[in-house]
């Protein structure tokens, strides 16, 4: 099975149940927009009688069980799993038997201000950037001189739910010449592009496109404010190639349709403490334990509540739709995307209508519960 199995286990304590305490709170706390409380009110009542459901009946025991539905909502930790499940199907449709590189393209925690201000333009910039950083390089023939594909997944948050703006990019390890003919990169699975140069880059692009939009929303940034951010090292972090096309999938799997926080990692959810996990990348990666105030969580993760309708996953050059039909001529996307999620998981081994109480038939539809 592709990805974490973590993910399709029942966490003992859930993001829903700290909102669902803090509720009352949230609704007269000025901080949270009617958007946000929108989202979280979904979140809070995803799987619960609140959203209605069906009853099953066993053919062989007789017993009858809910299942109620989900909220389908893509910031919610509980309800995420069918929709990655057949997103990493459509991109298996989409892989190029080639080396695959991973890139991240970071912003200065400075900028936070601006992002918890203007989510949608600072995020697009930080996109439309490190899109252009990485096909300037590739269309340098000193580099390879050919049209790359990029998958960029959006994340906001850090390990400890504070706001981390960053994008993980997918490159597969060439691209087409102008002559629609195939080159391969160089460097031997090492590197993609010089990490150093791109930072320089990526941060002229960013700074010029961030300066041209706060233009745009009437704000005048003071210079000192923009010397600061020049004289700063944006981080621009690549890994070496993956090991072929199988772990692309495996790194899709786990960050594509990711949440803030994963319900598993919550371990203790009290009326004035919250702990969870985290790892502490500035310690090796090492797992630590944090506790918050059930409040300070909440903020916290409404953090990364992403503005309505805001792409969080996109595809640049040869793995756009301009190009499927040249590079992907057999792409099964759509049906892939219908397929029924039942289906789905008993093509991944787990059977969704075996009875839970004696395991031994399936359960049919025995009528609605609202």
């Amino acid at each position: 099975m592709t990805g974490s199995t973590k993910a399709y286990k029942a966490s003992k304590h859930k993001v829903a149940d700290i909102i669902n305490q803090q509720w009352s709170q949230i609704q007269s706390d000025t901080h949270f927009n009617s958007y946000q409380i929108r989202i979280l009110d979904a979140i809070r009542k995803c799987r619960t009688p609140a959203l209605g459901g069906y009853l099953y009946q066993c053919s062989h025991c007789g017993h009858v069980h809910k299942r109620y539905n989900s909220c389908r909502n893509r910031h919610c930790p509980t309800c995420q799993n069918t929709q990655k499940e057949k997103w990493i199907l459509a991109r298996q449709a989409s892989l190029i038997n080639t080396r695959y590189y991973h890139a991240v393209f970071t912003i200065p925690a400075e900028l936070n201000q601006f992002c918890l201000a203007y989510p949608r333009q600072m995020y697009s910039i930080l996109f439309q950037c490190a899109w252009q950083t990485l096909d300037s390089f590739a269309w340098n023939p000193k580099y390879l001189g050919a049209q790359i594909g990029v998958t960029m997944v959006l994340h906001t948050w850090g390990q400890n739910l504070s706001l981390h703006p960053h994008v993980h990019c997918i490159v597969p390890g060439g691209g087409l010449t102008a002559k629609n003919k195939w080159k391969d990169a160089q460097g031997n699975g090492k590197f993609l592009f010089p990490v150093k140069a791109m930072s320089i880059l990526f941060r002229g692009k960013f700074m010029a496109q961030f300066k041209a939009n706060m233009d745009l929303q009437g704000l005048v940034i003071p210079p000192e404010f923009i010397s600061k951010l020049y004289r700063l090292k944006w981080v621009v972090f690549t890994k070496s190639s993956f090991a072929g096309p199988k772990g692309v999938i495996e790194y899709l799997a786990r960050y594509s349709h990711k949440a803030a926080i994963s319900n598993y990692r919550i371990k203790a959810i009290s009326s004035d403490k919250i702990i969870f996990q985290y790892k502490d990348y500035k310690h090796g990666g090492r797992s630590k334990s944090m506790a918050l105030h059930p409040q300070e969580f909440v903020r916290r993760f409404s953090l990364h509540l992403l503005p309505r309708g805001f792409t969080k996953i996109r595809h640049y050059g040869i793995l756009s739709s301009k190009y499927k039909a040249i590079v992907f001529p057999e792409s099964k996307n759509a049906s892939i995307l219908k397929l029924d999620w039942e289906v789905l998981w008993q093509q991944k081994g787990l059977d969704v209508t075996l009875c839970p109480n004696c395991k031994k038939a399936h359960v049919k539809t025995h009528g609605r519960n609202t």
